[in-house]
């Protein structure tokens, strides 16, 4: 499991869990992508949502040219897939290239490994660090013992297979409380009797699942994918220009057209370290470096004719798919923050202009330039100088 870029809190939340994918997706590394989307696909037939399922794979498998064989993260998922697959009663084509696994000897093999005792700790996660090598050879030392969530697994497979499905419900209701913000479906799906409730959205209501949902989910990671597969290009050209300079010389340009009696405004107090690390924390993770100078220069920035205002630290807030809008929203229009894998930065910046169309900079210095740019051209026209 990812996740890496978001903070989910302790339980499935729908729209957070949508957030957190398209995150590792356009955040991440693309050797990534694989396990989010096989992991998500995995999940959306649990909760009753095979087509949009099988789109997302569909769609993944065109867009990257790769092997559906890159879509399990493990073996348990495997299992998942093919028991899933069997009481759908169809094999979807984007799987034909997948091995046929015997599902009777592959549901044996799964309840083994849901009774299997393991170590309470995930030697999987620790750094090659040597405090990281000491951890690791700690919970190799600690006593195994049968993980709480398979046991829940089996015991919800036995009450299935005994047609006790309350009993089942009541137990996948159990295990969705406990399961954490990206609960790992694969001990659920391998079973074989539970699958043939699952595909029937019998996780739907315990994970809290809405109507439309899994259409919503598969077509958020669509998007972040084909972002994702986009040459967002390389930075412009910068010249060497402090953000305080560059913040001063646009308020210098705004001014110009102003009464020469009249003193050109003073940027805003800038923003504290504290201010900016709790925007950072609401968001999830960190803001572009220069979008950070730029807070740190001068918290927010004030309207003009062709420009709404910038907001200020205390006033940003993530939106969906990890968006963050970074100013007033407009009758004209709006500027966000949009996280791009193609950008150094990580980030670019949208200018929203409804009657215009939308622009993006690769940067926030390069929105504030191009701003810039506009103000003094304007002012070149009127035969002003700007210093």
């Amino acid at each position: 499991m990812l996740g890496g870029f978001g903070e989910l809190g302790s339980r499935f939340e729908p729209r957070a869990y949508i957030d957190a994918c398209v995150a590792d997706v356009l955040l991440g590394q693309s050797a990534t992508h694989a396990t989010v989307v096989g992991d998500a696909a995995l999940l959306l037939m649990c909760v009753g949502g095979g087509a949009a399922a099988d789109r997302l794979c569909d769609r993944w498998l065109a867009l990257t040219e790769r092997s559906a064989t890159d879509l399990l993260a493990d073996d348990a998922a495997a299992r998942g897939f093919a028991q899933l697959f069997a009481a759908r009663g169809t094999h979807p084509g984007w799987a034909a290239s997948l091995t046929p696994l015997d599902v009777d000897a592959e549901a044996a093999a799964h309840r083994r490994w849901l009774d299997r005792a393991e170590s309470p700790m995930d030697t999987g996660v620790f750094e090659t660090s040597t405090a990281g090598r000491v951890v690791e050879g700690l919970a190799r030392n600690a006593v195994a013992e049968p993980n709480p969530l398979k046991r829940l697994a089996a015991r919800a497979e036995e009450a299935a297979a005994d047609g006790d499905q309350d009993r089942a419900g009541e137990l996948l209701t159990e295990w969705a409380e406990r399961a954490g913000p990206r609960p790992r479906v694969a001990q659920l799906a391998g079973c074989r009797h539970l699958a043939q409730l699952l595909v029937t959205g019998a996780l739907a209501t315990p994970l809290g699942v809405p109507d439309g949902w899994p259409d919503d989910c598969a077509g958020a990671l669509l998007a972040a994918l084909r972002v994702g597969q986009r040459d967002h290009g390389e930075h412009g050209a910068t010249d060497d220009v402090s953000m305080a300079t560059l913040v001063r010389r646009v308020l210098t340009a705004r001014h110009a057209g102003a009464a020469e009696d009249e003193p050109a405004p003073a940027p805003e107090p800038p923003a504290s370290a504290d201010a900016i690390a709790a925007a950072e924390r609401r968001i999830g993770h960190r803001l572009p470096d220069d979008y950070r100078a730029f807070l740190a220069t001068t918290d927010g920035l004030p309207a003009d004719v062709v420009f709404p205002r910038l907001l200020r630290a205390a006033e940003l807030h993530p939106s969906e798919a990890g968006v963050v809008v970074i100013s007033e929203r407009t009758a004209d229009g709006l500027v966000t923050l949009v996280p791009s894998r193609g950008a150094d930065s990580g980030w670019q910046v949208i200018d929203v202009d409804l009657g215009l169309g939308s622009t993006a900079h690769p940067s926030f210095t390069a929105l504030l330039r191009a701003h810039l740019e506009l103000l003094e051209g304007n002012d070149a026209a009127s035969g002003r100088e700007v210093r």
